[in-house]
């Protein structure tokens, strides 16, 4: 028994040294090493880790995970039927979300987060009915779930100060001591992410709201506050998603389904050679809204009435 013992532990103590200090020598002959050899990972409490600390393989794995269940809430939702926006919204936090950013605050200044948010980029689609067209800043005002960039910052944030604030915690000291370590910034290490939040007085609504002014895609300036939840929550399917397209201006009119290939050429019914959104809702003297946008946007009685017996499916 001891005899077995020491040679599975020597070996394992050899391969964690081999792992964390590779010999240099074997990198002589880079071109002719096998990919296991190159990209030897380890995985701690569910997070792959690489030599780097790229977590390429881990987001790349957790992406993977994303996908699947990011699928399953694109089921729950059709243009035309499914679960109303408020159940969505619920059904992506609890399935998709909570395993999209589990450890996040770890793996969140990665370049390769983007292979998680563009399935966290589908679900928010998939709850306000939004085409791939439309600008990437209107998925989180209307799903009313915050960026998932600001989201990993928020809980970075919040693990930061909960450690920085006890003095108990073993890692407490640990973080101390990281204050005059100087890193390559390549490396971009959490921790210096969290303190630059601190001294910033990081908060996720305002930093939200700040982003939406500067670069708001809102040109008809419906939305004032992105934060909340935006009116017609509770409209049901057909009419929220109508409601949403005609918001940001993206749905199947005559413009965008030309400029998709998908009809030969963009003129509306009436006669007027280019038959956008804001031509249906406000110029078409066969099917325009007698109110206004803002009417539409604070989903008024006369303007849900309108969006159900609109003739044209956006």
């Amino acid at each position: 028994m001891i005899e077995l013992y020491s040679k599975t532990n020597s070996s394992t103590i050899r391969n964690s040294v081999d792992y964390m200090f590779p010999d240099p020598s074997r990198n002589k002959h880079k071109d002719s090493m096998s990919d296991d050899t190159l990209h030897q990972h380890r995985s701690q409490l569910g997070v792959v880790l690489d030599r780097t600390l790229t977590y390429r393989e881990h987001l790349t794995r957790l992406s993977a995970k994303v996908k699947t269940r990011q699928s399953i809430i694109s089921k729950l939702s059709s243009s035309t039927w499914g679960a109303d926006a408020n159940t969505l919204r619920i059904s992506t936090l609890s399935l998709v979300y909570s395993t999209a950013e589990y450890c996040a605050p770890v793996w969140l200044n990665s370049v390769h987060t983007k292979n998680v948010d563009k399935h966290l980029n589908a679900a928010m689609r998939t709850i306000g009915g939004l085409t791939k067209s439309t600008p990437l800043k209107w998925l989180p005002v209307l799903s009313n779930i915050a960026p998932p960039k600001l989201r990993r910052e928020h809980a970075l944030l919040q693990e930061w100060k909960k450690y920085g604030d006890n003095p108990l915690l073993p890692i407490h000291t640990d973080l101390t001591a990281l204050e005059n370590v100087q890193r390559l910034k390549s490396r971009k290490p959490p921790w210096k992410t969290a303190r630059d939040l601190t001294k910033d007085n990081f908060n996720i609504s305002s930093k939200w709201e700040n982003d939406w002014t500067i670069e708001n895609p809102d040109n008809q300036k419906l939305v004032i506050n992105p934060t909340i939840k935006q009116p017609g929550f509770d409209l049901e399917r057909n009419t929220w998603v109508t409601l949403n397209r005609i918001r940001t201006g993206h749905g199947r009119s005559g413009h965008m389904m030309y400029k998709w290939g998908l009809r030969d050429n963009e003129t509306c019914d009436c006669g007027c050679e280019s038959q956008t959104i804001n031509h249906i809702t406000t110029e078409c003297p066969i099917r325009a809204f007698k109110g206004t946008m803002e009417d539409i946007h604070l989903v008024k009685e006369e303007a849900v009435e309108w969006m159900k017996n609109l003739d044209v499916k956006l």
